[in-house]
């Protein structure tokens, strides 16, 4: 039988509640910024360190937060994940960590930031379509609906030659091309992907410190996109 008793503990529930999300709210920052590091780096931000610290420099306020997950490429020193495990796993860790947040900062404008496997696995989440070649047959763009603002890419294995995002001197895919026709959605306008030819991981070069250098090479002109984004 629903008594008086339990008809107050419903109401109580629902005027406490709102209070509780109220707060929640009003504690959200202008701007979170969401990173993945790249394959082997230890946990935390890796290689994306210098682009967050440089968008938090110039938005004081700003929070930021790493993506969990393995990182790894099959070595004994990141779990012994595979690649495509590693990549399936980051996907959800994406999706998962957006999901909450923007849940309860509806408002604050996002920023992602993702270095080799790291800006696979949020291209993966933000685009969809699938990664075939990592074992992800359909991937919906569950967290294209949220208020991301600027999506900052560096050596993306997805990387397609001729997208209207690209940065740089590459014209050959990288090892996971993206299918043409996933073309990121409303988004395209919001990224910037900068791989260059040299690159083997997002193109077909053969220079490694390629693949390292963008943070050095390009960290002043993905910081000036940004600005122009928030």
């Amino acid at each position: 039988m629903f008594t008086k008793v339990a008809a107050l503990a419903v109401l109580a529930t629902q005027v406490f509640a709102a209070p509780i999300e109220l707060e929640e709210r009003a504690s959200c920052p202008k701007i979170h910024i969401f990173a993945a590091r790249e394959t082997t780096a230890s946990p935390g931000y890796g290689s994306t360190q210098t682009f967050v610290n440089e968008i938090i420099s110039a938005y004081p306020g700003t929070t930021s937060e790493a993506i969990v997950y393995p990182a790894c490429g099959g070595q004994s020193s990141c779990g012994g994940d595979s690649y495509a495990q590693s990549v399936q796993a980051g996907v959800k860790a994406v999706t998962a960590a957006v999901s909450s947040y923007a849940s309860k900062c509806p408002s604050t404008e996002l920023v992602y930031i993702g270095h080799s496997q790291g800006a696979q696995i949020g291209d993966d989440a933000l685009c969809g379509g699938g990664d075939y070649g990592d074992g992800i047959s359909s991937t919906a763009a569950t967290i294209a609906q949220y208020n991301f603002k600027a999506i900052i890419w560096t050596g993306d294995p997805r990387f397609v030659p001729g997208e209207t995002f690209h940065v740089g001197s590459a014209t050959h895919g990288g090892f996971a091309a993206r299918p043409s026709a996933i073309t990121c959605g409303k988004y395209q306008y919001d990224i910037q992907s900068y791989c260059d030819a040299t690159d083997p991981y997002c193109s077909n070069g053969n220079n490694p410190a390629t693949h390292n250098g963008y943070q050095q090479e390009y960290g002043a002109a993905a910081l000036k996109f940004v600005k122009t984004k928030l």
